[in-house]
């Protein structure tokens, strides 16, 4: 065989296997302990992913974890920059994304507080006070619903959790809210810190898929049925 058309099927087929490869449908996947991250070994892992992965295979739906940061995390998905990932609903921005049925996990929004301050029992008893947020987090559009924009006016935005926990511990908020994560990772990395936190809410955990992909509400159609039958 020439030489000359032995190198352009060899370039053929990688061509067709890169193809292959970048069709596999990419999933977004934040680190998020202890719902997501990514192991040791650079595998994706988590409490979601225990749940969602069986459904995945009996729906036969492939794809391929990308690690998705905060920052980026909803706008990758409303863009369709990736095609698969997990939302609470009421995320702005998401007219192109499709739903399944029913939620395949769900998690707890908890208040964090120092012992000096009093107690919370929901979101509506923070209007006012001096709160702490973490960037790229929605809340389930919960505070939207409970609170005006006055009542959020002393809310503050900290980039980490960790820099959330230490504006708390300086004193210069009140609150924080966040998920059953921040215990987790105060639990692993600060133990000597104890915050009183309860919950306050719990948000229903949906999966979703990019309306840009190929027969996209039939591949749904296929996760909503192996869920139901899971």
């Amino acid at each position: 065989m020439p030489l000359r058309r032995y190198l352009f099927i060899v370039t053929l087929i990688m061509c067709s296997t890169g193809t292959l490869a970048e069709d596999k449908m990419r999933l977004a996947a934040p680190f998020f302990p202890p719902y997501t991250y990514f192991d040791i070994d650079g595998k994706l892992d988590g409490l979601w992913i225990k749940q969602l992965k069986p459904v995945l295979q009996i729906a036969e739906i492939e794809f391929k974890a990308i690690n998705t940061p905060m920052a980026r995390f909803y706008s990758s998905i409303a863009t369709g920059k990736v095609q698969l990932s997990a939302l609470p609903k009421g995320v702005p921005g998401m007219d192109n994304v499709i739903y399944s049925d029913l939620p395949f996990a769900r998690f707890d929004l908890r208040v964090f507080w120092l012992d000096d301050r009093p107690d919370i029992s929901g979101i509506s008893q923070l209007a006012n006070q001096k709160v702490i947020l973490t960037r790229g987090y929605n809340y389930g559009g919960f505070l939207e619903e409970a609170l005006t924009t006055e009542q959020q006016q002393h809310f503050v935005v900290a980039n980490t959790k960790p820099e959330a926990i230490e504006l708390l511990l300086k004193g210069e908020a009140d609150y924080v809210l966040g998920y059953w994560a921040l215990m987790d990772y105060l639990q692993k990395n600060m133990p000597d810190v104890q915050l009183n936190n309860k919950k306050i809410s719990e948000i229903p955990i949906y999966f979703v898929i990019h309306n840009s992909v190929t027969d996209a509400r039939g591949i749904m159609a296929r996760f909503n049925a192996a869920l139901a039958n899971k």
